[in-house]
């Protein structure tokens, strides 16, 4: 019996109706770990090249991490992959809450779905049992009503992923939903499992995997326990303004944030969560304004930003809550003025509906989170959808049915809560239209409205500007799902606990835009991450002192795996997703639209003069591959 995993995946043929269960071998698990690895694996393998994203012959998997519900801090995560129906490219999210921990919890280290299925269905796991069930009565429900449905049905200890109606109605925009409003949010996966019929995987499990050396792990998580058995700082709420305008400018100066801050990180994100930045990275220029044409202290100034930052957003909080196995627990659960409750916003959310869209009203943000949530939406794909629009209707570039359809203006609330209702129902106009994302919305109206649409290979980017830190728009380009700020833990690889990876792969950080540098850095740092994501932890735990990730594996395993061969198996998970792009005939790079790259320059503010020099960091990155990781162009 294998040590820290069950050496078994769980398959199901919804056009057959087939369920097995297949045992991969140790060697695949050293090589690949869990997660991300594991699901490159069986994805490269068994999704035909040319697949349709949307036909049967696709794969969606669901994987726990290695270390996901195994005790260790923060391993609460699990990813979904699958062939990106937006870009066509790999696609995977990773996603926190409560799913990630039950689903191992049954027995099996992935669930992987082909096929479609004649009417719809869901999956019910347990320890005992994998079927599939009617799903008619659910179809058509929103994400809060169909987990009440399956509690009601299975026990108020089930846990959901699910869609909505946008993944009902293969929206390329689609997200899939867990605890109510945990969304495993990019690459458009909630359309995969709309065009399977399948509207939820419901599991009951609460069994983990045998520990090789179970004393051994308890005192190593006890001890990295420590850092967060403190009472939170009655400063920590007064110091938090200087704190978020520190932070950014000693990520930029490379101080080392596991010394001092940490105890006030770990403060900050207890009580605002990622909501706590939004502000200070306006100012910075980290923010992307008015559709990426704007510039944060003029447009959008720090009066207007702080009515979506830190105690603004915690203000209506009426609880807050944590993923599975998190000692910070940085969620919350918020009351609208209507009543209602829904998941506190976090950056990304209040960043796509508010700087983007010149919108400083939090209730707006609220709302439009959470007709996402219930509807299974992207929230960044979806506020970017709507940047897109307004610039276009204020350029004259929509036609003069979806021109007039509504009063589409930056920081027109209502009309922005109304769109993004008709983007998650699919209404026949502007609804529909911009559901797919917005590379089609552009190629639908032509060459002019591509500078408006600010994807990478049809990926809608996330609101961290390249323009300040060049990691990111590095990871947005090269990385094989396009797009993505966590690809590069935002472009802040440069971390304390990475820093032996570093030393292992001869490569040391420099300065900003040192643009050779940064390419050979963010390789390795990109490697190390998919490592360290398919062990199922939480990336913020990076920020969180030095977390003993390397030996929480060993102590699980038993395999005395050393830096360097934690840092080899990283490498071969990001080759097998480079691997798999090339397979379908995708580009090893997708290029960014001009404001991203600064072309031309901003004339004014902290990010004035800057245009990035894109093609020396591509260069240096697969340079590093070619010499140091294995060529990972496609042949």
């Amino acid at each position: 019996m294998p040590n820290g995993y069950w050496g078994k995946l769980l398959f199901v043929n919804l056009s057959t109706g087939e369920i097995s269960v297949e045992m991969p071998p140790e060697e695949v698990y050293r090589r690949y770990l869990g997660g991300y690895g594991l699901g490159a694996w069986v994805l490269h393998k068994r999704i035909p090249p040319g697949a349709d994203p949307l036909g049967p012959e696709n794969v969606i998997g669901f994987l726990p991490g290695l270390l996901t519900g195994s005790g260790a801090l923060f391993g609460g995560r699990f990813i979904v992959c699958a062939r990106s129906p937006l870009t066509g490219a790999w696609g995977d999210a990773n996603c926190g809450g409560n799913f990630g921990p039950a689903l191992r919890g049954t027995g099996y280290d992935g669930l992987f779905v082909t096929g479609r299925a004649a009417r719809p269905v869901y999956l019910y796991i347990d320890g005992e049992r994998a079927e599939i069930r009617d799903a008619t009565g659910l179809w058509g429900l929103d994400t809060r009503e169909t987990e009440t449905a399956l509690r009601a049905a299975h026990g108020r200890d089930v846990r959901v992923a699910c869609i909505g109606p946008a993944g009902e109605k293969r929206s390329l925009i689609a997200a899939i939903i867990n605890d109510e409003g945990r969304a495993a949010g990019r690459c458009g996966l909630g359309a995969v499992m709309g065009a399977q019929n399948l509207k939820a995987v419901a599991v009951q499990g609460k069994a983990r995997p045998p520990l090789a050396d179970p004393e051994g792990f308890r005192q190593i998580t006890e001890e990295y326990r420590r850092l967060f058995r403190r009472r939170p700082s009655r400063w920590a709420s007064g110091i938090s303004g200087f704190l978020l305008r520190i932070l950014p400018i000693m990520r930029w100066l490379r101080v080392r944030p596991s010394g001092g801050p940490t105890p006030i990180l770990i403060d900050t994100y207890r009580l605002y969560g990622t909501a706590a930045g939004t502000a200070a990275l306006v100012e910075l220029g980290d923010t992307p304004v008015r559709n990426w044409t704007g510039i944060g202290y003029r447009d959008f100034p720090l009066r207007r930003a702080a009515r979506l930052s830190d105690e603004a957003v915690i203000r209506p909080k009426i609880r807050g809550y944590g993923c599975s196995f998190c000692p910070v627990a940085c969620g919350g659960i918020v009351r609208l003025p209507d009543g209602d409750t829904d998941h506190k916003p976090e950056y990304e959310t209040l960043a796509a509906f508010g700087p983007l869209l010149l919108n400083d009203d939090l209730e707006v943000v609220m709302r439009c989170n959470r007709i996402c949530n219930r509807a299974g939406l992207d929230t960044i794909s979806t506020g970017v959808a709507i940047a897109f629009a307004i610039e276009c209707r204020e350029r004259g570039w929509l036609p003069p049915e979806l021109a007039e359809e509504l009063p589409l203006e930056w920081g027109n609330g209502e009309a922005i809560v109304e769109l993004t209702a008709r983007i998650a129902r699919r209404a026949p106009g502007l609804g529909d239209w911009l559901a797919d994302g917005i590379r089609r919305a552009a190629e639908r109206l032509g060459p002019e409205a591509q500078e408006a649409a600010v994807h990478a290979g049809g990926q809608e980017l996330p609101m961290h500007r390249g323009l300040y830190e060049p990691g990111v728009a590095l990871g947005y380009a090269v990385d094989p799902a396009p797009g993505r700020h966590t690809s590069t833990l935002s472009g802040t690889v440069e971390l304390p606990s990475l820093e032996p990876y570093f030393a292992l792969a001869g490569v040391k950080p420099g300065g900003r835009y040192d643009y050779a540098t940064k390419g050979k850095v963010i390789a390795v740092g990109m490697a190390v991450l998919r490592a360290y994501e398919s062990l199922g932890l939480c990336q913020f735990a990076l920020y969180m002192g030095e977390p003993p990730f390397l030996a929480w594996l060993n102590a699980a395993t038993g395999w005395e795996m050393t830096e360097r061969e934690f840092l080899e198996a990283g490498k071969a998970i990001q080759r097998l997703r480079h691997a798999f792009n090339a397979q379908h005939g995708l580009p090893s790079e997708f290029p960014l639209p001009a404001r991203e790259r600064g072309e031309p320059p901003q004339e004014t503010g902290p990010l004035a003069g800057i245009t990035l020099d894109m093609e020396a960091m591509v260069r240096a990155y697969f340079d590093w591959w070619s010499t140091a990781g294995g060529n990972v162009h496609p042949e």
